[in-house]
């Protein structure tokens, strides 16, 4: 009942803030134009490198041996903090003189005022220690309430593309105040990290945090690199169709991952009982199945209703690219699963790295042959492959005794009511091409098949793993 209640709140918050971001999206990109948005998207791709130098590893390294200890690991805050700081310098340096390189005043003004920012807000952070301590509620109050003020300020503040440096700002200052609430909430919470700085426990945090931000970087790569080569080769137009399909199917992607964060600190407390950790496993890929499924096919069959009515008549040359990006639907969310669940709540951040760089290897390799043949549609197959080969280089460095996942009865079942949402969603369509029309009649139909033909394997599942 505690997990179901954290799974509930969790799951809310996150519906809530992808309503917000459904709503928030649309109107940002139909604001900022086609050329504007790929700009903004490509400052967030390249300021995403340098957040890696600011954050190498530590945070991931503290909320999994939080999870882990709990309390009792509270004493690495102090030397996390100072190490967080002269990380932080260093990069800001980094980013600085990349930045001097850029010809575009825009742009560069972007880097100075977005990137620096969002390194420096950044050390204030609060979410790592709120989901190791399991502070769910708190955590998904105030991820909604971040997400409500981001989407006021861009609401408010963005009409044109001359309003771009108000992105920004809305991101920095939501994420300012909600962080700082965090701390406070962690303060009353009983949660004192003692104020005593210990150099000598810095090469105990630092070896297994270089491997988790070596991790980063690799998963940096493979999802930034697309937009890095999009520009330098296709221009700025093209990346800005780019860059809004790769967030189509990222905000949809979100809707498989809800319950991700919920799971992480369970599996770290479960990982001395193999068959607890089992049937945690085979239920979350139960859950992936029945959502990733039909997505995945769903957004295939109707990208070319969906697209124009959300991004806007300006973005329809971005339907194909989609349609190429919807195995990531199914693809990205089982990489997170093995790779940033099982494999980082079990501690093994030697396998985290090797997936992340073999996803790295390929996405970077394909990118660079692939967009300068196909265009477009390169880049898409290459995003896709890239976290493709994450998740299959995974799943082989997974305990053995896991690897029977897809022996799952549920996928059958998810696969075959999602075909027949498909048939559903074709017999609709001929007749009308309103889009809620179309989505709600394929879901109806899923829902309903899914349902009468899989309760009772859910239902052992779920109670299995309670």
């Amino acid at each position: 009942m505690r997990y179901g209640g954290f799974f509930v709140s969790v799951g809310t918050a996150r519906v809530l803030g992808l309503l917000i971001t459904s709503i928030t999206f649309p109107i940002l990109v139909r604001r900022l134009g086609v050329e504007t948005y790929g700009l903004w998207s490509y400052v967030v791709a390249l300021s995403a490198f340098f957040e890696v130098v600011a954050n190498p590893g530590l945070t991931v390294y503290a909320t999994q041996q939080i999870a882990a200890r709990r309390h009792a690991a509270a004493e690495m805050i102090p030397d996390f903090l100072v190490l967080r700081v002269l990380s932080i310098s260093a990069a800001i340096v980094l980013l600085l003189a990349v930045a001097s390189f850029e010809r575009r005043t825009e742009v560069r003004s972007l880097l100075h005022w977005y990137g620096v920012g969002v390194l420096c807000v950044g050390l204030a952070g609060s979410d790592f220690l709120l989901t190791s301590l399991e502070l769910f509620h708190v955590r998904s109050l105030l991820t909604f309430i971040q997400q409500a003020l981001y989407a006021g300020g861009v609401l408010l503040l963005v009409h044109s593309p001359k309003d771009i440096i108000w992105v920004p700002g809305s991101i920095l200052g939501s994420a300012l105040i909600t962080n700082l609430v965090g701390w406070l909430v962690l303060w009353n919470n009983g949660f004192r990290p003692p104020m005593a700085i210990a150099p000598g426990r810095w090469r105990a945090i630092l070896i297994p945090s270089f491997h988790y931000a070596a991790t980063t970087m690799m998963g940096t790569i493979y999802h930034r690199t697309g937009h890095i080569v999009v520009r330098w080769f296709l221009g700025d137009y093209a990346l800005g169709l780019y860059a809004a399909a790769v967030r189509f199917v990222d905000i949809l992607r979100n809707f498989a991952t809800i319950g991700f964060s919920v799971l992480m600190p369970r599996m770290a407390l479960s990982a001395q009982s193999p068959a607890g950790l089992r049937r945690l496993l085979h239920a979350a890929v139960s859950a992936l199945a029945a959502i990733c499924i039909p997505l995945t096919l769903g957004a295939l069959v109707t990208a070319n209703l969906a697209v124009p009515w959300v991004l806007g008549a300006s973005y329809a040359n971005a339907v194909a690219p989609v349609r190429w990006m919807t195995p990531f639907l199914l693809a990205a969310p089982v990489a997170s699963l093995l790779s940033g669940t099982v494999l980082y709540a079990l501690g093994r951040h030697r396998a985290c790295l090797a997936s992340a760089s073999v996803g790295a290897l390929v996405a970077v390799s394909l990118s660079l042959i692939l967009v300068r043949v196909f265009g477009l549609t390169g880049a898409c197959v290459a995003f896709v492959l890239g976290e493709l080969a994450v998740g299959v280089t995974a799943y082989l460095l997974i305990p053995r005794d896991l690897r029977d996942l897809w022996r799952n009865p549920f996928i059958a079942i998810a696969g075959f009511s999602s075909v027949l949402m498909v048939g559903a969603v074709r017999i609709v369509n001929a007749s009308t091409s309103r889009p809620l029309l179309v989505v709600g009649a394929g879901a109806a139909v899923y829902i309903i098949a899914a349902g009468l033909l899989g309760r009772k394997v859910l239902r052992e599942q779920f109670g299995d793993a309670k």
